[in-house]
C-alpha cells in the first residue's frame, strides 16, 4: 500500500469513528427518554472504499427497532386507556350512590317504608304522620340529588369527550406535519417523534397503522368498516357537538371529513362516549323507573285510604313525577301532614291498613317483578362489579403492555454499559486511525528529507 493511500484510509477510519462515536454520544444523552430509538453505527459501511469520508445518518446508521413489537404496543394501548377511563366512570358513579351509608338511597327507602310502620302502629299520632312526611321528603330529596349528580356526571363527560377530541386532532395534525416533512426530508429524530405521538394517540382511541415505502404512515380507526384518520398529508378530523338545551345532553360526534362514530370503540374516547350515550343514561332511566313506580304503588294505595277527617282520593306523591329530578311529595301534604291516609274505612281513627299496606310494599314484586330494594341493590351491584372488572382488565392489559415494553427495551432502548464499552472501543479505534495517520505523515516527511 502506497503511504497516499495508507493517508487515505486513515482519514476514512478516523471519519467514521468519529460518526460512531457521536451516535454513541447521542445514545448516552438519551438514556431516560422513552421516546428514543437507540442507533447503531454501522461501521463497516462508514469505512467501505466507496464511502469517502460522506457521511448519512439512514444509510450509516441503523435505527433499531422490532415494527411488529410497536404495532403490538399500539394495539394494547387502546384497552388500557379504554379500561382505565371505564374504571373511572364507573367508580364516579359509584361513588354518586353513595352507599352503603346513612346516606344512601337504600337507607333512604328503609326508613320511609319503616315511618308508615310506626304509623300503622299508631295511626292517630300526629308526631307519626309528621315523621312520615319528613321521611318523604328526605327520599325525594335523595332521588332528585341522584338525577342531578348523574345528570351533571353526563354533562361533564361530554365536555371530557370534546376535551379529547381536541387531544386526538392536535396528534393527528403533528403525525399529518411529520408526515409532510419525512416525505422530503427522513431523520431518524423525526421518526421518533412521529412514533411519540401514535403512541399517545392510541391511547385515546383505536388505530391500526401501516407506513409505506417513502416512510410516510397511514393511520385508521374502526374495525370492519375503517375510517382514514390520517393518510400522507390527509388529515380526517374529530368534531364534537354538544347540544345545548336538551334534556339528555347526549354529544353528536363526526368527522370532518366522513366517517361513522361508531368506529371509535377503543381508548379513552371510546369509554367516554359509552359512558355519555349509553351508561350513564341506563342508570339515569333505572333510577327514573324506581322513582316512578314507588310513586305510583303509594298514591294507589293512598288514594283508596281515609285520613282522620275522612277525606279520601288523596295522592301521597305528586301525580305528575315522570322522572327522579321531578319526585315530589303532594303540595297538599307538605303543607299538612294530617292528610295523610292511614284507615281503609271511614270513621276508624284506629286504623292502620292503610299504612301497614304502605309499609308492605317494600315487599311487593311491583317493579319489573321484583321488590323495589332488589331492583335497586341489583343496579348498585352492577356497578361495583363494573369497577371491579374494569379494574382487574385494566391491570392484565398494563401487563402485557410492561412485557412489550419490557421487549422493545431490549431492542430499542438505551444500555449504558453497552454504550460506554462501545466509546471505548470506538476511541481506542479512532486513536489508532490517528496514530496510523501520524506513521503515514513521519513516512512522507522522511521520503520529502531525502528529496
Amino acid at each position: 500500500m502506497s503511504v497516499s493511500s495508507l493517508m487515505g484510509a486513515s482519514r476514512i477510519a478516523l471519519s467514521a469513528y468519529q460518526s460512531a462515536i457521536g451516535t454513541t454520544a447521542k445514545n448516552i444523552a438519551n438514556v431516560g427518554n422513552p421516546d428514543y430509538v437507540r442507533r447503531r453505527s454501522d461501521v463497516g459501511s462508514l469505512i467501505s472504499p466507496t464511502s469517502g469520508l460522506a457521511f448519512n445518518e439512514t444509510g450509516n446508521v441503523d435505527r433499531l427497532e422490532s415494527g411488529f413489537i410497536q404495532r403490538q404496543l399500539w394495539h394494547k394501548n387502546q384497552f388500557v386507556g379504554r379500561h382505565e377511563t371505564d374504571e373511572l366512570v364507573y367508580s364516579q358513579v359509584e361513588t354518586l350512590f353513595n352507599e352503603p351509608t346513612s346516606a344512601g338511597l337504600s337507607s333512604m327507602m328503609n326508613e320511609f317504608w319503616n315511618s308508615w310502620n310506626d304509623l300503622a302502629n299508631d295511626p292517630e299520632s300526629n308526631t307519626a304522620r309528621a315523621i312520615v312526611k319528613d321521611k318523604g321528603v328526605l327520599l325525594t330529596n335523595t332521588f332528585n340529588q341522584l338525577a342531578t349528580d348523574l345528570g351533571n356526571m353526563q354533562h361533564e363527560v361530554a365536555d371530557d369527550v370534546q376535551d379529547t377530541a381536541k387531544e386526538v386532532n392536535d396528534l393527528l395534525s403533528e403525525i399529518k406535519t411529520i408526515n409532510e416533512t419525512m416525505g422530503a426530508s427522513y431523520t431518524y429524530d423525526l421518526a421518533d417523534a412521529r412514533e411519540a405521538a401514535i403512541t399517545k394517540l392510541s391511547k385515546l382511541i383505536n388505530i391500526k397503522v401501516t407506513e409505506n415505502n417513502d416512510h410516510v404512515v397511514s393511520i385508521t380507526t374502526g374495525g370492519n368498516i375503517l375510517v382514514p384518520l390520517v393518510n400522507g398529508d390527509f388529515i380526517n378530523e374529530i368534531e364534537v357537538t354538544i347540544p345545548k338545551f336538551v334534556e339528555n345532553y347526549s354529544v353528536i360526534v363526526n368527522f370532518s371529513e366522513g366517517g361513522s362514530s361508531s368506529a371509535i370503540t377503543g381508548g379513552t374516547m371510546g369509554s367516554l362516549l359509552a359512558a355519555q350515550k349509553d351508561s350513564i343514561p341506563s342508570y339515569i332511566d333505572e333510577i327514573d323507573a324506581l322513582a316512578v313506580a314507588i310513586s305510583e304503588e303509594v298514591n294507589k294505595v293512598h288514594q283508596s285510604g281515609y285520613n282522620l277527617s275522612n277525606a279520601t282520593g288523596i295522592d301521597f306523591f305528586d301525580p305528575n313525577v315522570t322522572t327522579a329530578a321531578n319526585m315530589k311529595l303532594n303540595i297538599d301534604v307538605l303543607n299538612d301532614p294530617m292528610l295523610i291516609a292511614t284507615s281503609d274505612g271511614p270513621d276508624e281513627a284506629g286504623n292502620g291498613n292503610i299504612a301497614n299496606t304502605i309499609s308492605d310494599l317494600q315487599n311487593d314484586y311491583l317493579i319489573q317483578g321484583i321488590k323495589f330494594s332488589d331492583y335497586y341493590n341489583s343496579m348498585i351491584s352492577e356497578v361495583g362489579s363494573k369497577v371491579q372488572e374494569s379494574g382487574f382488565l385494566r391491570s392484565s392489559q398494563e401487563m402485557v403492555v410492561s412485557s412489550l415494553q419490557n421487549h422493545r427495551d431490549s431492542i430499542s432502548g438505551v444500555s449504558l454499559d453497552e454504550e460506554m464499552s462501545n466509546l471505548i472501543k470506538y476511541e481506542q479505534a479512532y486513536q489508532a486511525a490517528s496514530r496510523m495517520i501520524a506513521v503515514a505523515d513521519e513516512m512522507i516527511q522522511s521520503v520529502l528529507s531525502l528529496i
